[in-house]
């Protein structure tokens, strides 16, 4: 009788017991608050390059609730990763995001930090996950992935302030939502998500959450606030590293690219940029002379410079390196491609959303907005990007910034939120990393950015210019290397 009744107690016990037990690999953590959603965490290993590394994942939307009245304000998507601790120290977590604005963050998620990586072939193993050093949190801004806004909270969030407001409670809410308030931390992201992690360090830091580490991607260091005439000298190095890959500069500068990269570096910060900043005084004949030698020094045409600005923007440079050839101009985003871009991952728009529903089990019949269409009403107007609908609310947008942004030179410009964080926080460390060949970038640029700042801010930067583009880590010499070097900084950062 008493095996019986112990046999029956099993078995109800089993009934109640969570989804962890009866299938180990996946489960829901139930919500918190009436209008939040349940999480999906599962179990999973991958084998690195340090060996088989067991994780937590862990999916879902956080709610974006108003502080004062406790109105939910939109719905964040995350997928995380955790690793248990191996001795009594806390691992860091690292959030991580893209640019735009805006974007969902699956690139640095799947091709470079994330676990497992997509390929052509599907998902697989990351042998150089940044999961060995640090556990990782990618986030999606409103608008992107499975993020929405609210109805009449789209306004407030699709612009720069609001971005920074939304994610700052987003890193405060998920980590006092799981436990993670003694992890060091550290923000992460690429092109736009570098001001991202630059606005909200500094919301942060105000708010007493130390932050410890800023991991900056083909974003270069914004708010340092540099005149019109260093950015337009500092792309002359990207453009010059593209038409030597091209074979298109004289034969004495196809000898040794370094030293050709060393030549043009001074002249671009020694003459040409002295020579913008007092174009209006400049003679014929030195116009003449810097229009030769930026020609010489681009692999275009000397006809090609304006003598009246003696600037070649970045769409004009693009279009015009091939003589105009309408097959051939130069890729913003990688400028040793001329012509259709290749596609590194054909099905992306199918592997990775399969990815999050079925090797992850976040089952939602939302589109990831980004590589999935959604209803949209028909007849009607067409889906909106968010950038289509962006507003850059930190400053007032100037005839000639606007001029600049459309000449393919980028957003306006930023302020200095990440130094203002780095004065109230004084080991705050920053890690800058820029793509040889990238149209938006500057890799010499970024050296001299954080050099201009007071000697304790400017020690604190870590600089790395990689060969490839704005997606640097899609060649894999560069991915290997850059996972390695941003492994250390984690280290070295983290108390």
């Amino acid at each position: 009788m008493r095996i019986r009744t112990a046999l029956f107690a099993i078995a109800c016990a089993s009934l109640s017991m969570p989804a962890a037990f009866a299938a180990p690999s996946s489960w829901r953590e139930p919500p918190l608050h009436g209008d939040d959603e349940a999480i999906v965490v599962s179990r999973h290993t991958v084998k690195t390059g340090k060996g088989l590394l067991g994780y937590e994942a862990r999916a879902g939307r956080l709610a974006l609730r108003n502080d004062e009245t406790g109105e939910v304000r939109g719905y964040l998507y995350f997928t995380a990763y955790s690793v248990k601790p191996s001795g009594k120290a806390p691992r860091p977590v690292t959030f991580l995001w893209n640019g735009g604005p805006t974007t969902n963050s699956h690139l640095v998620h799947v091709e470079m930090f994330g676990p497992r990586r997509m390929t052509a072939a599907g998902m697989v193993d990351n042998a150089e996950t940044l999961l060995t050093d640090s556990d990782l949190v990618f986030f999606d801004p409103v608008g992107t992935g499975f993020s929405r806004a609210r109805p009449g909270a789209e306004a407030e969030l699709l612009s720069t302030l609001g971005d920074f407001a939304a994610t700052a409670e987003f890193v405060r809410a998920w980590r006092a939502r799981f436990g993670a308030e003694r992890q060091p931390l550290f923000l992460g992201g690429e092109s736009y998500g570098t001001w991202r992690v630059n606005g909200t360090t500094e919301l942060l830091e105000k708010r007493g959450i130390r932050v410890n580490g800023a991991i900056l991607i083909s974003g270069g260091v914004p708010g340092s606030l540099m005149p019109p005439e260093f950015q337009d000298a500092m792309y002359i190095q990207a453009r010059t590293a593209a038409a030597f890959a091209f074979g298109r500069l004289e034969p004495d500068l196809m000898r040794d690219r370094a030293a050709t990269l060393a030549a043009v570096d001074r002249w671009a910060a020694e003459t040409y940029m002295p020579a913008l900043a007092r174009i209006a005084s400049l003679t014929a004949g030195e116009r003449e002379a810097i229009a030769v030698q930026l020609a010489r020094y681009t692999g275009v045409r000397a006809d090609q410079i304006d003598r009246q600005t003696l600037v070649m923007n970045n769409n004009a440079f693009k279009a015009g390196f091939f003589d105009g050839q309408k097959d051939k101009v130069l890729d913003t985003y990688d400028l040793r491609i001329a012509g259709p871009v290749p596609e590194a991952v054909p099905d992306r728009a199918r592997i990775f959303p399969a990815y999050l529903r079925d090797e992850l089990g976040y089952r939602s019949d939302l589109a990831y907005t980004g590589l999935e269409d959604g209803y949209m009403p028909l007849p009607g107007p067409e889906r909106r990007s968010t950038g289509m609908r962006w507003s850059y609310n930190h400053v007032e947008l100037t005839p000639e910034a606007i001029a600049r942004m459309r000449g393919g030179g980028g957003p306006p410009l930023s302020q200095p939120w990440l130094q203002n964080g780095m004065r109230a926080d004084p080991a705050l460390k920053v890690f800058v990393a820029a793509g040889r060949y990238d149209s938006l970038n500057m890799c010499e640029g970024n050296v001299r950015m954080s050099a201009k700042l007071e000697p304790a801010l400017a020690a604190r930067f870590t600089h790395r210019c990689y060969e490839g583009g704005h997606m640097m880590y899609r060649d894999q010499p560069t991915r290997l290397q850059m996972a390695r070097d941003i492994a250390d900084f984690i280290r070295a950062a983290a108390p």
